[in-house]
């Protein structure tokens, strides 16, 4: 970690070079960059003319730069700045993180992201050899994918044994209060025999429980990710009887009360995601053809104009494992997907334009957790910043 020793080398660094002509390689100064808090990063303009242009063209540069973090280990993620008009296809890279070991573990969830940090839930190969502050055989860490940089998040609740976790990340009103949700079951078959609710705030760097989780949905999966969007929560959830059999279940991140949205029978929903900032689905319909990108409008509306189709897109993409939920890891917010072609190849789907690119991997892609990706813009924030830098 970088301190104000570190910016006194830099200083001195850089007025030894001025008067003995010394150079210091730009990407090791880069690297430096990323690394310093935003003020004597700053400070560090005011040294020379051309320090204040490098840091000022990297930095929007990173500001713009979206990316897709993966469901693999070690680490990848996938520079989704290219469209489909571009000749050159989204490129696979693989991230900087020295200080984790992630041979470890055997699974990874991808919970959400925010500020160009990823949550992740990471489950240890080994249950019997566990960290002793992470009973539960896995824990989270907030990751920053473009410096490396991680924060252990405490392991909080309680020693009882729980066998089914979904987890969300968001905030309510205040940007700067995020919270990550814990929802703990012990499950058997279609019964859930404990449940348990807990917040974390990062704000406050500690866990609550605020209230008893009375809703007896059924989540699709264990280790499953809600999706955020303006103040909420949403998961994939099924009713344990009766009908409509799809549903959402919802949390107010400000009131922490949960509720639910119900889909007509006739739907099947597919894939929650966002799209231009609102809740979507995609979704298909018994005995037709194709599938729907749909949106969500004002929470407050009755069922029949609660949401509007966007889009529907031909089943001819069954050629290209889209046929169900598995082959799909997210919904990017422009209205493309993130999808698995055969042997492994991810491509990218523009459900609009219906056309799609290859990604160019570095190697066969190799999932070690949920089909469930994360879109996230780079930046230089550090994770224990998370709460007090906006973008």
């Amino acid at each position: 970690m970088l301190n104000n020793y570190s910016f006194e080398f830099l200083s001195v660094g850089i007025q030894s070079s001025m008067a003995d002509a010394l150079y210091l390689p730009e990407d090791i100064v880069h690297l430096i960059f990323l690394r310093l808090p935003r003020k004597p990063l700053f400070r560090l303009k005011c040294l020379s003319k051309h320090w204040n242009r490098l840091i000022s063209e990297h930095f929007i540069k990173l500001r713009s730069r979206r990316m897709m973090f993966l469901p693999s280990l070690p680490f990848h993620a996938i520079d989704n700045t290219a469209t489909s008009e571009d000749m050159t296809p989204s490129k696979m890279i693989k991230l900087s993180s020295p200080s984790i070991n992630t041979g470890s573990y055997k699974e990874v969830t991808i919970v959400g992201s925010f500020n160009g940090i990823v949550l992740l839930v990471l489950e240890y190969l080994n249950t019997i050899v566990i960290d002793p502050n992470s009973p539960y055989g896995h824990h989270m860490i907030l990751y920053n994918p473009l410096s490396g940089e991680f924060n252990t998040v405490p392991r909080g609740g309680s020693y009882k044994s729980y066998n089914y976790y979904v987890y969300g990340f968001g905030y309510g009103t205040a940007a700067d209060d995020l919270k990550i949700i814990r929802l703990k079951y012990l499950r058997f078959g279609s019964n859930y025999e404990s449940k348990s609710f807990e917040v974390f705030s990062l704000k406050t760097w500690s866990w609550s429980r605020p209230s008893k989780l009375t809703d007896d949905s059924c989540f699709c999966d264990s280790y499953s990710s809600g999706i955020f969007a303006n103040g909420f929560l949403y998961w994939n959830a099924t009713r344990n009887s009766g009908s409509p059999l799809y549903l959402i279940v919802t949390l107010n991140i400000k009131t922490m009360e949960f509720s639910r949205i119900e889909i007509p029978d006739r739907y099947w929903m597919h894939r929650l995601g966002t799209y231009k900032g609102r809740l979507c689905m995609i979704c298909s319909q018994n005995n037709v053809e194709g599938y729907e990108l749909r949106v969500m409008n004002k929470p407050w509306l009755c069922s029949s104009e609660l949401w509007s189709t966007v889009c529907s897109f031909p089943s001819s993409l069954l050629h290209i494992d889209f046929a169900s939920d598995l082959g799909t890891l997210c919904i990017l917010d422009d209205g493309r997907l993130l999808t698995l072609k055969s042997c492994n190849q991810l491509i990218i789907y523009d459900m609009l334009k219906d056309s799609y690119m290859e990604v160019d991997n570095l190697t066969s892609f190799i999932r070690v957790g949920k089909l469930q990706s994360v879109e996230y813009i780079q930046s230089s924030i550090s994770p224990s910043d998370i709460c007090s830098v906006f973008i």
